[in-house]
């Protein structure tokens, strides 16, 4: 069972990081000026982080099955969220590194190549033989509370859909089979939010060359949202295991 427990966090983790981590892909192509490939690389690792839900989905439905308590599942919950939380934070502060390791991807994707393969050539040798292009640091006054805010929101429904559906399914064996079918209704208010404001929004200050700062302040906005949406669940679940075990 901890070896189950331990698929499940760890893919849920590195999902997770990953798609954090693709944003950096979408700076790097508008410092470069190549926005298109930026956007288009960011699109393929987000996809291919989806793998992860392979091992994710079956192992997590199987510990449902098995008849995981409920304080057990709970902590499972803590632990991935935690865990994401403080790597979320690594990669807002690294952002300007990460863009840097995209440069170099970009200089390694040509025509010969593939993307898989100019990743694993930019893992292998980072060096350029041309200074890199860099973006400025996180600080509060990249901040746009209102779109921290839709971002939060947003991702509070994108992030929790499997574990509230399996959750609910452990507290009502006997509809569990409806009730894991819930995760399509979580994800699909965050989606809309995503796909209708965030992502649209993002995309037009990325184009906008006139303007080198409401782009990146959208980009640090959109993370900080998506990291404190970790820490609101981090929260909730703490306090909602506390209730539960001295009530």
């Amino acid at each position: 069972m901890i070896f189950l427990c331990l698929i499940v966090i760890f893919s849920f983790v590195l999902m997770h990081v990953i798609e954090m981590i693709s944003f950096g892909s979408r700076v790097a192509g508008r410092v470069t000026r190549r926005v298109a490939l930026g956007t288009t690389l960011q699109q393929t690792i987000y996809t291919t982080s989806r793998f992860l839900l392979i091992p994710f989905l079956p192992t997590l439905g199987y510990l449902v099955e098995s008849g995981i308590m409920i304080n057990d599942y709970l902590i499972l919950v803590i632990s991935a969220f935690i865990l994401t939380f403080f790597m979320s934070i690594f990669v807002i502060v690294g952002l300007n590194k990460l863009q840097h390791f995209f440069q170099v991807v970009f200089n390694k994707y040509t025509n010969k190549t593939t993307i898989p393969t100019a990743i694993l050539r930019a893992l292998i040798d980072n060096k350029l033989s041309f200074d890199f292009k860099s973006c400025n640091s996180f600080s509060k006054e990249k901040i746009i509370f209102k779109k921290v805010i839709v971002s939060f929101i947003a991702y509070l429904f994108l992030i929790t859909g499997f574990f509230v559906a399996f959750m609910l399914a452990i507290m009502y064996p006997e509809n569990r089979l409806t009730l894991s079918q819930f995760t399509a209704t979580f994800h699909g208010f965050g989606a809309i939010i995503v796909a209708f404001y965030l992502d649209p929004m993002l995309s037009r200050s990325i184009d906008n060359r006139t303007d080198d700062v409401v782009w990146l302040n959208n980009v640090y906005s959109i993370l900080l949202g998506r990291s404190l949406s970790y820490l609101a669940i981090i929260l909730l679940v703490s306090v909602f295991l506390l209730l539960k075990m001295f009530f």
